[in-house]
Protein backbone atom coordinates (compact mmCIF):
# COMPACT_ATOMS: atom_id res chain seq x y z
CA UNK A 1 0.00 0.00 0.00
CA UNK A 2 1.59 3.17 -1.19
CA UNK A 3 1.20 6.72 1.61
CA UNK A 4 -1.54 8.09 1.94
CA UNK A 5 -3.95 5.20 0.43
CA UNK A 6 -6.69 3.68 2.01
CA UNK A 7 -8.18 0.34 1.17
CA UNK A 8 -11.78 -0.83 2.25
CA UNK A 9 -12.69 -4.60 1.66
CA UNK A 10 -16.03 -5.34 1.10
CA UNK A 11 -18.09 -8.35 1.84
CA UNK A 12 -20.72 -9.68 0.26
CA UNK A 13 -22.71 -12.53 -1.02
CA UNK A 14 -24.06 -12.80 -4.28
CA UNK A 15 -25.37 -15.78 -6.18
CA UNK A 16 -25.83 -16.07 -10.41
CA UNK A 17 -29.43 -16.51 -11.53
CA UNK A 18 -27.82 -19.84 -13.28
CA UNK A 19 -25.21 -21.95 -10.91
CA UNK A 20 -23.67 -22.56 -13.92
CA UNK A 21 -22.68 -18.43 -14.60
CA UNK A 22 -20.00 -17.72 -12.83
CA UNK A 23 -18.85 -15.50 -15.58
CA UNK A 24 -21.71 -13.12 -15.31
CA UNK A 25 -21.41 -12.74 -11.42
CA UNK A 26 -17.71 -11.91 -12.25
CA UNK A 27 -18.74 -9.23 -14.64
CA UNK A 28 -21.32 -8.15 -12.26
CA UNK A 29 -18.57 -7.56 -9.43
CA UNK A 30 -16.10 -5.93 -11.22
CA UNK A 31 -18.93 -3.33 -12.47
CA UNK A 32 -19.65 -3.21 -8.69
CA UNK A 33 -15.77 -2.00 -8.04
CA UNK A 34 -15.75 0.21 -10.82
CA UNK A 35 -18.48 1.99 -9.91
CA UNK A 36 -17.72 1.74 -5.67
CA UNK A 37 -14.14 3.27 -6.82
CA UNK A 38 -16.01 6.17 -9.34
CA UNK A 39 -18.06 7.21 -6.29
CA UNK A 40 -14.98 7.35 -4.16
CA UNK A 41 -12.66 9.27 -6.50
CA UNK A 42 -15.90 12.02 -6.48
CA UNK A 43 -16.40 12.04 -2.98
CA UNK A 44 -12.36 11.88 -1.68
CA UNK A 45 -12.08 15.73 -3.59
CA UNK A 46 -15.08 17.44 -1.47
CA UNK A 47 -14.61 19.53 1.53
CA UNK A 48 -17.37 17.90 3.61
CA UNK A 49 -19.30 14.46 3.90
CA UNK A 50 -23.00 15.36 1.78
CA UNK A 51 -26.58 14.08 2.89
CA UNK A 52 -28.06 10.66 1.57
CA UNK A 53 -30.31 12.75 -0.72
CA UNK A 54 -27.35 14.90 -1.79
CA UNK A 55 -25.34 11.85 -3.08
CA UNK A 56 -28.52 10.12 -4.33
CA UNK A 57 -28.67 13.41 -6.49
CA UNK A 58 -24.91 12.94 -7.39
CA UNK A 59 -24.54 9.63 -8.73
CA UNK A 60 -27.94 8.02 -9.40
CA UNK A 61 -28.24 8.77 -13.14
CA UNK A 62 -24.40 8.13 -13.88
CA UNK A 63 -24.70 4.88 -12.32
CA UNK A 64 -27.91 3.77 -14.39
CA UNK A 65 -25.81 4.36 -17.51
CA UNK A 66 -23.20 1.67 -15.78
CA UNK A 67 -26.42 -0.75 -16.41
CA UNK A 68 -27.16 -0.98 -12.17
CA UNK A 69 -30.72 -1.18 -11.31
CA UNK A 70 -32.27 0.97 -9.19
CA UNK A 71 -31.99 -0.84 -5.99
CA UNK A 72 -28.18 -1.43 -6.76
CA UNK A 73 -27.71 2.23 -6.98
CA UNK A 74 -29.46 2.87 -3.41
Amino acid sequence: MREGELVEALRMRALPESSYDHDALIEFLKLYRDATQLVVNNLWSLNKVPSIKTLHMMFYNELRKYGFRAHHVK
